[in-house]
Parts: C-alpha cells; sequence; structure tokens
C-alpha cells in the first residue's frame, strides 16, 4: 500500500499587486509545502496543476520548481497535472511536459500521455488524467474516454478542472463525475483553491478539491493553505497538513459618523490586525465633508507586504443627492491640503490653469 501527497496550485511567479515579497511569497510557501510532504516519506507525490502563474514564467520561479521536482524524484516518483495558467493561447500549448525530460521519475499528465503507472509494494497505480481543458463538452468527452479500459489495481483520477456547485461556471456536471467515479480509488483535483470534500461524489468514490499552498487574492483570506496526504490507501482518512503562507486579511466594516470617527476606525482596525496582507473594505455613512477621510496610509506599511483601504459612501435605493461646488483657487488648494499629496508643483499648475482657463 502506498503513501501519497498532493500538492495543489501553488502559483510561483504571481505578481501579485506588482510586490516583490509575494513573489517570495509563493516561492516559500511551495518549498514548505514540498519539504514537509517529503518528510512524510511519501512513494508519490501528486502535483495537481498551476505549480506556476504563467504559461512562460520567469526564470527565478521555473528554477525554484525544476529544482524542487527533481529533489522529490530523487526520493519518490513525482506526477505533474497541467492547470490552466500553465497552457497558453488558443493551442494550448505549455512547458510542462518539460518536467518529465529532466528526471525520470517525474510523470507529466498531458494529453499524448494521460497515465502514469507506477508499481509500489506488488500493486500498480494507475494515475490518470488530462491537461485542463475550458470547453465543458470537451472535458466531459475527454474524462469518458479516459475512464474506460482501466488497467491499475488502484485507479487514480487526478484533475484540474471547475466541477458544478464548486465553480461557475464549471467544466464537469456532476453526473459526468458521478459516472466516471465508479471506476476510480480516489479522485483529486486543483483549481478550486478552497480544500474540501467534493460529496456530491464521495458516496461513490473519495474525492476532494486539495486546496492551495498560497493565497492569490483577498477574497481567499479565510481559506487555509496546505496539502493532503494518504496513507496506506485509506482514501477516506486523508491528512489535511498545513504549510507556512504569508499571513491574510480580509475586514468588511460598516460606519456611520464624522469623518474622524472613520479616520479612528481605520486607524485601529489596522493596528489591531497584524496580517502582512491587510484589506479593509468600508461602506460608511460620512456625516461632514469627505475629503477629510483619510487616503494615504503608507505609514502602516513598514510590517506589512499590502495594505488596502477602500471607503464607498453609502447611497440612498431612491435618491442620490449631489452637492454642487463652485471651483475657486481656494478649493483646488484645500483639495490638496486635505489630499496630502505633498505635490506642490502640481498644485501651483492647477491653480495657474483656473486663472488662465476659468469663467
Amino acid at each position: 500500500m502506498a503513501n501519497i501527497a498532493f500538492i495543489g496550485d501553488c502559483h510561483l511567479g504571481f505578481r501579485h499587486r506588482s510586490k516583490v515579497q509575494r513573489l517570495r511569497d509563493y516561492a516559500l510557501a511551495f518549498e514548505d509545502a514540498v519539504s514537509k510532504a517529503l518528510s512524510m516519506g511519501p512513494d508519490v507525490v501528486v502535483f495537481l496543476g498551476d505549480l506556476v502563474h504563467h504559461a512562460k514564467p520567469d526564470p527565478v520561479s521555473l528554477r525554484t520548481v525544476v529544482k524542487r521536482l527533481m529533489e522529490a524524484a530523487d526520493r519518490c516518483q513525482v506526477v505533474v497535472c497541467i492547470g490552466n495558467h500553465e497552457i497558453e493561447g488558443h493551442l494550448g500549448t505549455t512547458y510542462a511536459p518539460i518536467y518529465g525530460d529532466v528526471h525520470e521519475r517525474i510523470h507529466v499528465l498531458s494529453t499524448e500521455n494521460p497515465e502514469a503507472a507506477i508499481d509500489i509494494g506488488g500493486r500498480r497505480y494507475c494515475f490518470r488524467g488530462f491537461e485542463y481543458t475550458r470547453q465543458r463538452e470537451s472535458a466531459e468527452e475527454k474524462l469518458k474516454a479516459l475512464s474506460e479500459r482501466l488497467g491499475g489495481d488502484v485507479n487514480i483520477l487526478c484533475l484540474h478542472q471547475a466541477i458544478e456547485r464548486y465553480l461557475s461556471p464549471h467544466e464537469l456536471s456532476l453526473p459526468a463525475l458521478r459516472r466516471a467515479a465508479e471506476k476510480y480509488s480516489l479522485i483529486m483535483s486543483g483549481h478550486v483553491h478552497k480544500h474540501q470534500a467534493i460529496t456530491e461524489v464521495s458516496d461513490i468514490t473519495p474525492a476532494y478539491y486539495c486546496g492551495s499552498t498560497e493565497r492569490v487574492s483577498f477574497n481567499e483570506a479565510g481559506n487555509p493553505t496546505g496539502f493532503m496526504f494518504f496513507r496506506g490507501d485509506r482514501f477516506r482518512e486523508p491528512e489535511y497538513v498545513p504549510v507556512d503562507s504569508a499571513t491574510m486579511s480580509y475586514q468588511r466594516l460598516e460606519f456611520d459618523g464624522t469623518p474622524e470617527e472613520l479616520n479612528a476606525l481605520v486607524l485601529k482596525t489596522i493596528e489591531s490586525d497584524g496580517a502582512k496582507l491587510l484589506r479593509i473594505d468600508v461602506s460608511a455613512d460620512i456625516r461632514g465633508d469627505a475629503m477629510d477621510v483619510r487616503r494615504d496610509w503608507d505609514a502602516y506599511l513598514a510590517d506589512r507586504t499590502m495594505l488596502e483601504v477602500n471607503v464607498a459612501p453609502k447611497t440612498s435605493e431612491t435618491e442620490v443627492k449631489l452637492e454642487r461646488a463652485e471651483l475657486s483657487e481656494d478649493l483646488i488648494r484645500e483639495y490638496f491640503q486635505k489630499a496630502g499629496s505633498g505635490d506642490g508643483e502640481l498644485e501651483e499648475l492647477c491653480v495657474e490653469l483656473y486663472r488662465r482657463y476659468a469663467g
């Protein structure tokens, strides 16, 4: 019986908001996942797609991936799926099959080679899968063809697809997946970044979304990061292993009060939330001059990778009132003072243009 680790959606090379530290975060989380998986004594490590975020990854990220894949292959068998981020253009080209050329124990599941058959302890484990396919009809045809004439003692379906009810739009319907499920001992998928059981199929065959090693948006702030590990073919008894990833928090606030009170609320929220990546969205009823709402929070970036504060004024569902302001030199200077831009040259230019062309 085999020990198998499944690692999904590492997204190395993602330039999240152009932050250099985010490039490091994805690499560190990936390396932590691989190290922890190898420490658990796997016979096979399966990567469920989107190892990299771009079809043409940057050299540093690609080197990190290849180095770690080779390290893993020196110790066990490695299976790699191809995700949507690794496919370029309408021709569906990808660099991923090259991984299989650098080590004999790295197997890439592609259109040309959809199966990796591995002998472990006298049993044949067949890992079957196809690269990410966007069109539903095509994806379901591939799944049907893939699920015919299975020859392993243990057959494992490895996907990187959106399944009905878990992501919209989806490429695989639940009826199509249920028809295939009876052919397999285990179904694993990447693509959805939240670790969870695919319960609509699990009555036939245990099925899971593996989750991701690092988050790619603030909408994923509440998702854990990690990978899945199965010991001795106990496919209904998975272990979820957390990995070290950048802390992320998404705060949604309701507010009714003065600009000064709003500034104080945002400041308190920032200082009480220690996440490296923090987004604060405020739905605000502001009683006073909205220009007095602070916009420059850069002073609180010293110990953070990312800080985003968004204030959206509430509006009546039945009526929106717009206050007309007369443009003047004093109003222009007031704007620059309250905006806190510190750009004196731009301020003087705007004043000069007003003097020249107003009226």
